[in-house]
């Protein structure tokens, strides 16, 4: 980590994914220590940390509070909270969605466990949250990732400027 401070990075990202209790349900290829021991280097080097989860693997809303502890704790930078979007021919692709009201529900949550930090609405909001898309920035959420993913598409980058402009929020 200081070694990529030292190079000029600033900021690193490396989510955790999901609660430790819920850990070895989702990852088998390496220890939840492990990945919170890089946070821990990369914050000790300077750097900010962009640490979030991804909800819906069939996690409990207990263990995203657990899991939003954890990273209070660890004092990040920045959530960026993810909705599962099942892809054909993985281990989560009959995973059952949430309820949009229940995404709602876990971004006023984490507003009240990270007053002060920027959460951002990321992957998989247009599939899961559907219409109630803009409610998220009402429950809390206040930056947003735009355009395609890494493996699934997102919305028109026109539609996410016009849902901005609907709530009469700067960009």
């Amino acid at each position: 980590a200081q070694q990529l401070a030292d190079a000029g990075v600033e900021r690193y990202n490396h989510n955790l994914e999901t609660a430790r209790s819920f850990y070895p349900n989702i990852v088998s290829t390496h220890g939840y220590d492990e990945r919170i021991d890089t946070i821990r280097y990369a914050k000790k080097a300077g750097m900010e940390v962009c640490s979030g989860m991804i909800m819906g693997m069939g996690e409990t809303m207990n263990q995203r509070i657990e899991h939003a502890f954890l990273l209070k704790e660890l004092d990040v930078d920045a959530v960026p909270l993810n909705v599962l979007n099942p892809v054909k021919g993985t281990r989560l692709e009959n995973a059952k969605p949430l309820a949009p009201i229940e995404i709602i529900k876990t971004f006023a949550i984490m507003r009240f466990i990270f007053p002060d930090k920027n959460l951002r609405f990321a992957g998989g909001r247009e599939k899961n949250l559907k219409s109630l898309q803009p409610l998220g920035f009402i429950a809390g959420i206040n930056g947003m990732l735009i355009g395609d993913y890494l493996t699934t598409e997102g919305q028109a980058v026109n539609k996410d400027f016009q849902m901005l402009n609907d709530l009469n929020l700067t960009y």
